[in-house]
């Protein structure tokens, strides 16, 4: 009897291809079902009025006034809803930071989903002592300034500004001004607007964004603007002067 034997041909360029960019849409709508619906990763929640927190460990019952803090902070910016709910997620596992904050590191202390969900992540924190962990061994840069309340202020204020003025923000405005209004605005007043403009005036590092990875010198030009120039928070968005121009400003006023 002869038997007649196939060879079977090799997987072409194409099917790989096809198969490869399948199994990668599939990878990023898992992840995207991941950012978009967190809440069965985070076993912990509370309600504080607007305020829906999530964490993946137990949240302290001084959540409550951490977050009246945050309302504190969040009342100097005409652009907050008070009546608009936020949802927090509290990330103290590692790889929590690194899926939900987008950002593929932990070394940072909160992050806005501005593009897609609007959630707020924060990373692990001292929630009695209303404080961040920080992600090294030594304190954060400037944290008599910057509690845990001011991180979560920071971060809904760049909701804020992505609901007023747009969710590609972060490509339409100047770093200086995407940054330093949710600075201003967590800072709730917390800043010596002639201290910090002499210590720029000095040539503090603290004060150049170039050498720090604090917002204190943004801070400063928005200040500027909003407190000694009196411009209005949209004439700001709709014509941001040059940094350049602001730190001339900033030299020459008297």
């Amino acid at each position: 009897m002869h038997r007649s034997h196939r060879r079977s041909r090799p997987l072409g360029i194409r099917t790989i291809v096809k198969t490869g960019a399948a199994c990668m849409a599939l990878l990023v709508a898992a992840y995207l079902l991941l950012i978009v619906w967190p809440q069965p990763f985070f076993a912990h929640r509370t309600v504080h009025g607007i305020y829906h927190v999530w964490s993946d460990e137990p949240i302290a019952p001084q959540i409550d006034a951490v977050l009246d803090d945050v309302t504190r902070r969040l009342r100097t910016s005409p652009l907050h809803d008070p009546t608009r709910p936020v949802e927090i997620y509290i990330c103290n596992a590692p790889w929590r930071m690194w899926v939900y904050g987008m950002q593929f590191s932990t070394r940072y202390g909160g992050i806005a989903d501005a593009w897609l969900t609007r959630h707020v992540i924060i990373r692990a924190s001292d929630i009695a002592a209303n404080r961040i962990v920080p992600p090294g061994p030594g304190p954060i840069p400037d944290a008599e300034h910057r509690p845990l309340s001011y991180f979560i202020a920071h971060e809904i204020t760049h909701v804020d500004v992505s609901r007023r003025y747009g969710r590609a923000m972060a490509v339409r405005y100047p770093k200086w001004l995407v940054e330093g209004y949710p600075d201003y605005v967590g800072k709730a007043g917390d800043f010596d607007f002639d201290a910090n403009r002499a210590r720029f005036l000095a040539g503090e590092a603290a004060l150049d964004p170039t050498r720090s990875t604090l917002y204190l010198g943004y801070h400063l030009r928005v200040a500027y603007l909003l407190d000694r120039r009196h411009w209005t928070l949209d004439a700001l968005f709709a014509h941001p002067p040059a940094a350049a121009d602001v730190d001339y400003w900033l030299r020459a006023v008297q």
